[in-house]
């Protein structure tokens, strides 16, 4: 399971993961799965697993597990359909110990998943906001192939600067700072490397989107 504010990438490390260890892979949300008929939540997410089992071996992600799994607050009961969708998803889990699937879920809301299938999970991963030296590697990551004026950028004090920003907010400075070096293209069309200037302003266009998370 891995739990962690939007944005910091569960989902990245999912695929990347995949694709090394050169898995099949499945990938679902949890809209995918639920339904208002009886009985069909549930032969959804057997249906799923089945595939899984059937192309071996295989990886599985599930995102926003909350949605399909969380405690119903308000003493609202859950209705036939979630609770034959659930069983058979803690099913199913308890079902893959002899295979060749991993199964890998996903929250924000780590608190909110019912306690069963929080215990189903053999490894519960924090997937943080990246440090000062991961938003910068992110950032030249993401630049890398852009055309960026490489010697007027001090990436360290752009990791300093970018201080609780998650992956998805600093590709959005990126792109930011990549309209604003283009807004100063020149008559001839010569086009405008990106530099610090231009990611400052893309930072300074840009809200942590931590703080909408967190007071939210």
């Amino acid at each position: 399971l891995f739990h962690g504010p939007p944005g910091t990438g569960k989902t990245y490390l999912t695929r990347a993961l995949a694709g090394k260890l050169e898995f099949n892979y499945i990938e679902l949300e949890a809209s995918d799965l639920t339904s208002s008929l009886v009985g069909e939540a549930a032969d959804n997410v057997s249906e799923v697993f089945e595939v899984a089992k059937n192309n071996q071996p295989c990886l599985v992600f599930l995102d926003e597990i909350d949605a399909i799994t969380a405690e119903r607050s308000g003493g609202r009961q859950k209705t036939m359909s979630e609770s034959q969708m659930i069983t058979q998803f803690l099913t199913e889990m308890s079902s893959l110990g002899d295979t060749d699937v991993v199964f890998i879920a996903a929250t924000n809301l780590p608190d909110a998943i019912d306690g069963a299938a929080w215990r189903r999970f053999d490894k519960r991963i924090e997937v943080p906001p990246p440090d000062a030296e991961g938003r910068q590697a992110v950032l030249e990551t993401l630049l890398e192939e852009r055309p960026t004026d490489d010697e007027s950028i001090n990436w360290e004090a752009l990791g300093s600067m970018t201080n609780g920003y998650t992956p998805s907010d600093l590709e959005l400075v990126v792109n930011a700072a990549a309209r604003a070096a283009l807004a100063e293209t020149d008559e001839t069309g010569t086009f405008q490397q990106i530099t610090q200037r231009h990611i400052k302003t893309g930072i300074r266009n840009t809200d942590t989107s931590l703080d909408a998370w967190t007071h939210g």
